[in-house]
């Protein structure tokens, strides 16, 4: 017998890996069990990274100009109707809409209840199919006390990892800040889908201006960097309680991309 041909679209998308990072609480639990949540590493695409690639890969026929113009005047519209008190449905993501946070008594004036107006958001049910598409890679459980959650350009807060070549990049963290002996921030080239391992020493490229140190934030222009992928490395001889270590601590950040 012939065997049978597969249609295109019967090919299963291949599955992709994620670290998982799991993290004490710090909420009090009423069994007196240490609480435990956990989070997926993951890098954020934003629609100018998205038409980079659509440009890159000549997937259109339509400039990169009329895209980016299309894109934010969506944007614009999109937030024009939110603003009036519309939902707004997200591209097939899910709707964004208007809600009220907390509780309300029969006291509360109108400006009070002004207070709790809040942003809500429904998934559809294509992006909660989506996710089938994830599989965890590995489980993380960090047992430092130093940590680097996100780093992100101080301009465009929003975009959590996507800089700029020399703007101002604010690292936020757990016990980050330099000092002691050894310290110093540093970046050093990898590819988009990086398995963890640091590139050697002698490749990192050190940020020079620090403008903020402090234990949760660490701010400093990112020099000498071109478009490309890249972990940021924290270097410190201080302790999470700011005692001087004997040896240093390095800790590095998630894959940031940089575009120009």
């Amino acid at each position: 017998m012939p065997k049978k041909k597969h249609s295109l679209l019967s090919i299963e998308e291949p599955e992709t890996p994620v670290d998982v990072v799991v993290r004490d609480s710090n909420l009090p639990s009423p069994d007196g069990k240490v609480r435990q949540y956990g989070s997926i590493v993951h890098r954020k695409a934003t629609v100018r990274s998205i038409l980079a690639e659509m440009e890159e890969n000549h997937q259109t026929f339509v400039s990169k100009e009329t895209m980016l113009y299309i894109a934010e005047e969506l944007n614009r519209r999109m937030m024009e109707k939110f603003k009036r008190g519309c939902s707004v449905e997200l591209l097939g993501f899910g709707t964004i809409f208007p809600t009220i946070k907390g509780s309300i008594s029969e006291t509360d004036t109108p400006g009070k209840i002004k207070k709790q107006f809040d942003v809500g958001f429904t998934p559809s049910e294509n992006a909660r199919n989506a996710l089938k598409n994830l599989t965890v890679f590995r489980v993380r459980r960090p047992s430092v006390q130093h940590i680097i959650f996100s780093i992100v350009n101080i301009f465009k807060p929003e975009e959590k990892n996507l800089l700029e070549p020399g703007c101002i990049a604010r690292m936020t963290g757990k016990a980050i800040k330099l000092g002691g002996e050894k310290s110093g921030i540093y970046a050093a080239v990898v590819t988009e889908n990086w398995n963890g391992k640091l590139p050697a020493r002698e490749n990192w490229i050190q940020m020079n201006h620090v403008t903020q140190n402090k234990p949760s934030t660490l701010e400093f222009y990112a020099e000498g960097l071109s478009q490309g992928f890249y972990v940021f490395i924290v270097e410190t001889s201080l302790s999470a309680g700011g005692k001087e270590l004997k040896n240093s601590v390095i800790i590095h950040s998630n894959v940031v991309q940089v575009l120009e």
